[in-house]
């Protein structure tokens, strides 16, 4: 059984779904996973309610037993936060003592393993990728990109140029959308795309259950989502509950049929989308957005629903199943036409879509990506 190391941006303890976690999760079944956890600073460790603190400072490994088979994570020590900073000298200078703080790990990971069957996996991690290159002793290093870095708010300041450092000394890239390998095609000259998936045992079907006269969105409320358009939804609908399920991360003056439930646990999701008439993905179309495959669409099909979306990304995959709209017009008639000629039929066929892009069957893609 060969060894899989993830080098991880996305923390394991976050309560959101993460494509990197559900990925290796389901690698667990046949190789051996080690997952070197988000480096938390000084502050995480002091006001982040999910950091791991007793793992952050000298804890045990935690053998995580999952339905697939067993992750071993493993937590660094706090670092110093340098997202503050703006000076390239001083940035690069804290990095690489932060490089330092994380090495005892890396060197008590690759302890435990044969070097010569292992590859690690930096999951959109370009930074601590190129600080902490050389301390893998050569192991293949794959770098899995899920968004556009360069067009995230949060890592745009330092993320685009240590990102192009750090292509240069990957030896494959996995991305997860067709806007994503259009750009890596251009820099590395190994680029496969592997797209996200579906918990289907969380998301089955009820053909029973009646909706209740609403429309919802899944996912963080945030700079992707098109307010105005959202707006006109709401007036055109005014007998409708419209319901945001996730994260509220921007500011709204919307109408009060407009609901935010706050976050749920995944495994709650679908007791919220059921009674929902129609799913919607009202992003703005933007650079970042662009290179977007949301997690929601195939779960919002594994239910069955009907889907409105705006023409953000390439959707092309998704044409017989989803009703993909240019402007706010076509947005709020496609939510009509969708309730109107909703039947058995068509939510069998979404069903049957969806069940075509199970995590399982995406995982698989990975590897074949990886050994390729």
């Amino acid at each position: 059984m060969s060894t899989i190391i993830c080098h991880s941006f996305p923390a394991w303890d976050t309560p959101y779904v993460k494509s990197t976690l559900e990925l290796i999760t389901r690698m667990s079944a046949t190789h051996r996973v080690i997952f070197l956890d988000y480096p938390y600073t000084w502050k995480d460790y002091f006001s982040n309610p999910h950091a791991p603190k007793k793992n952050m400072l000298g804890g045990e490994v935690r053998m995580i037993e999952t339905e697939f088979g067993t992750i071993e994570v493993y937590n660094s020590g706090p670092i110093i936060p340098t997202q503050w900073i703006n000076q390239p000298n001083l940035f690069d200078a804290l990095m690489k003592v932060n490089a330092h703080l994380v090495k005892p790990t890396i060197d008590r990971i690759l302890k435990t393993v044969n070097t010569a069957d292992v590859q690690v996996i930096n999951a959109f991690n370009p930074v601590f990728g190129w600080y902490t290159r050389k301390f893998w002793k050569g192991i293949p290093v794959t770098y899995y990109a899920y968004d556009d870095l360069s067009s995230t708010p949060w890592a745009g300041k330092w993320g685009k140029t240590y990102e192009g450092k750090f292509l240069k000394e990957v030896e494959k890239v996995i991305v997860s959308s067709e806007g994503l390998k259009k750009k890596f095609d251009q820099l590395h000259p190994q680029v496969s795309c592997v797209k996200n998936g579906v918990n289907l045992s969380l998301f089955k079907p009820d053909f029973l259950h009646k909706a209740k006269k609403k429309l919802g969105y899944v996912g963080a409320f945030d700079e992707r989502i098109d307010l105005e358009l959202l707006e006109q939804v709401a007036l055109a609908y005014p007998d409708y509950l419209i319901e945001i399920l996730g994260p509220v991360k921007t500011t709204s003056d919307l109408p009060g049929n407009v609901i935010f439930l706050g976050s749920c646990p995944q495994d709650q999701i679908k007791d919220v989308v059921r009674d929902w008439n129609v799913c919607l993905i009202p992003f703005r179309k933007t650079p970042f957005t662009q290179s977007i495959y949301p997690l929601k669409i195939n779960e919002y099909l594994a239910l069955g629903k009907p889907v409105v979306s705006t023409d953000f990304a390439d959707l092309s995959d998704f044409d017989e199943v989803v009703r993909i709209s240019s402007d706010t017009e076509t947005f709020i008639k496609g939510i009509h036409r969708e309730k109107r000629s909703d039947n058995r039929l068509k939510k069998a066929k979404r069903i049957d879509f969806a069940s075509k892009n199970s995590w399982e069957a995406r995982s698989q893609e990975f590897l074949q990506a990886l050994a390729s």
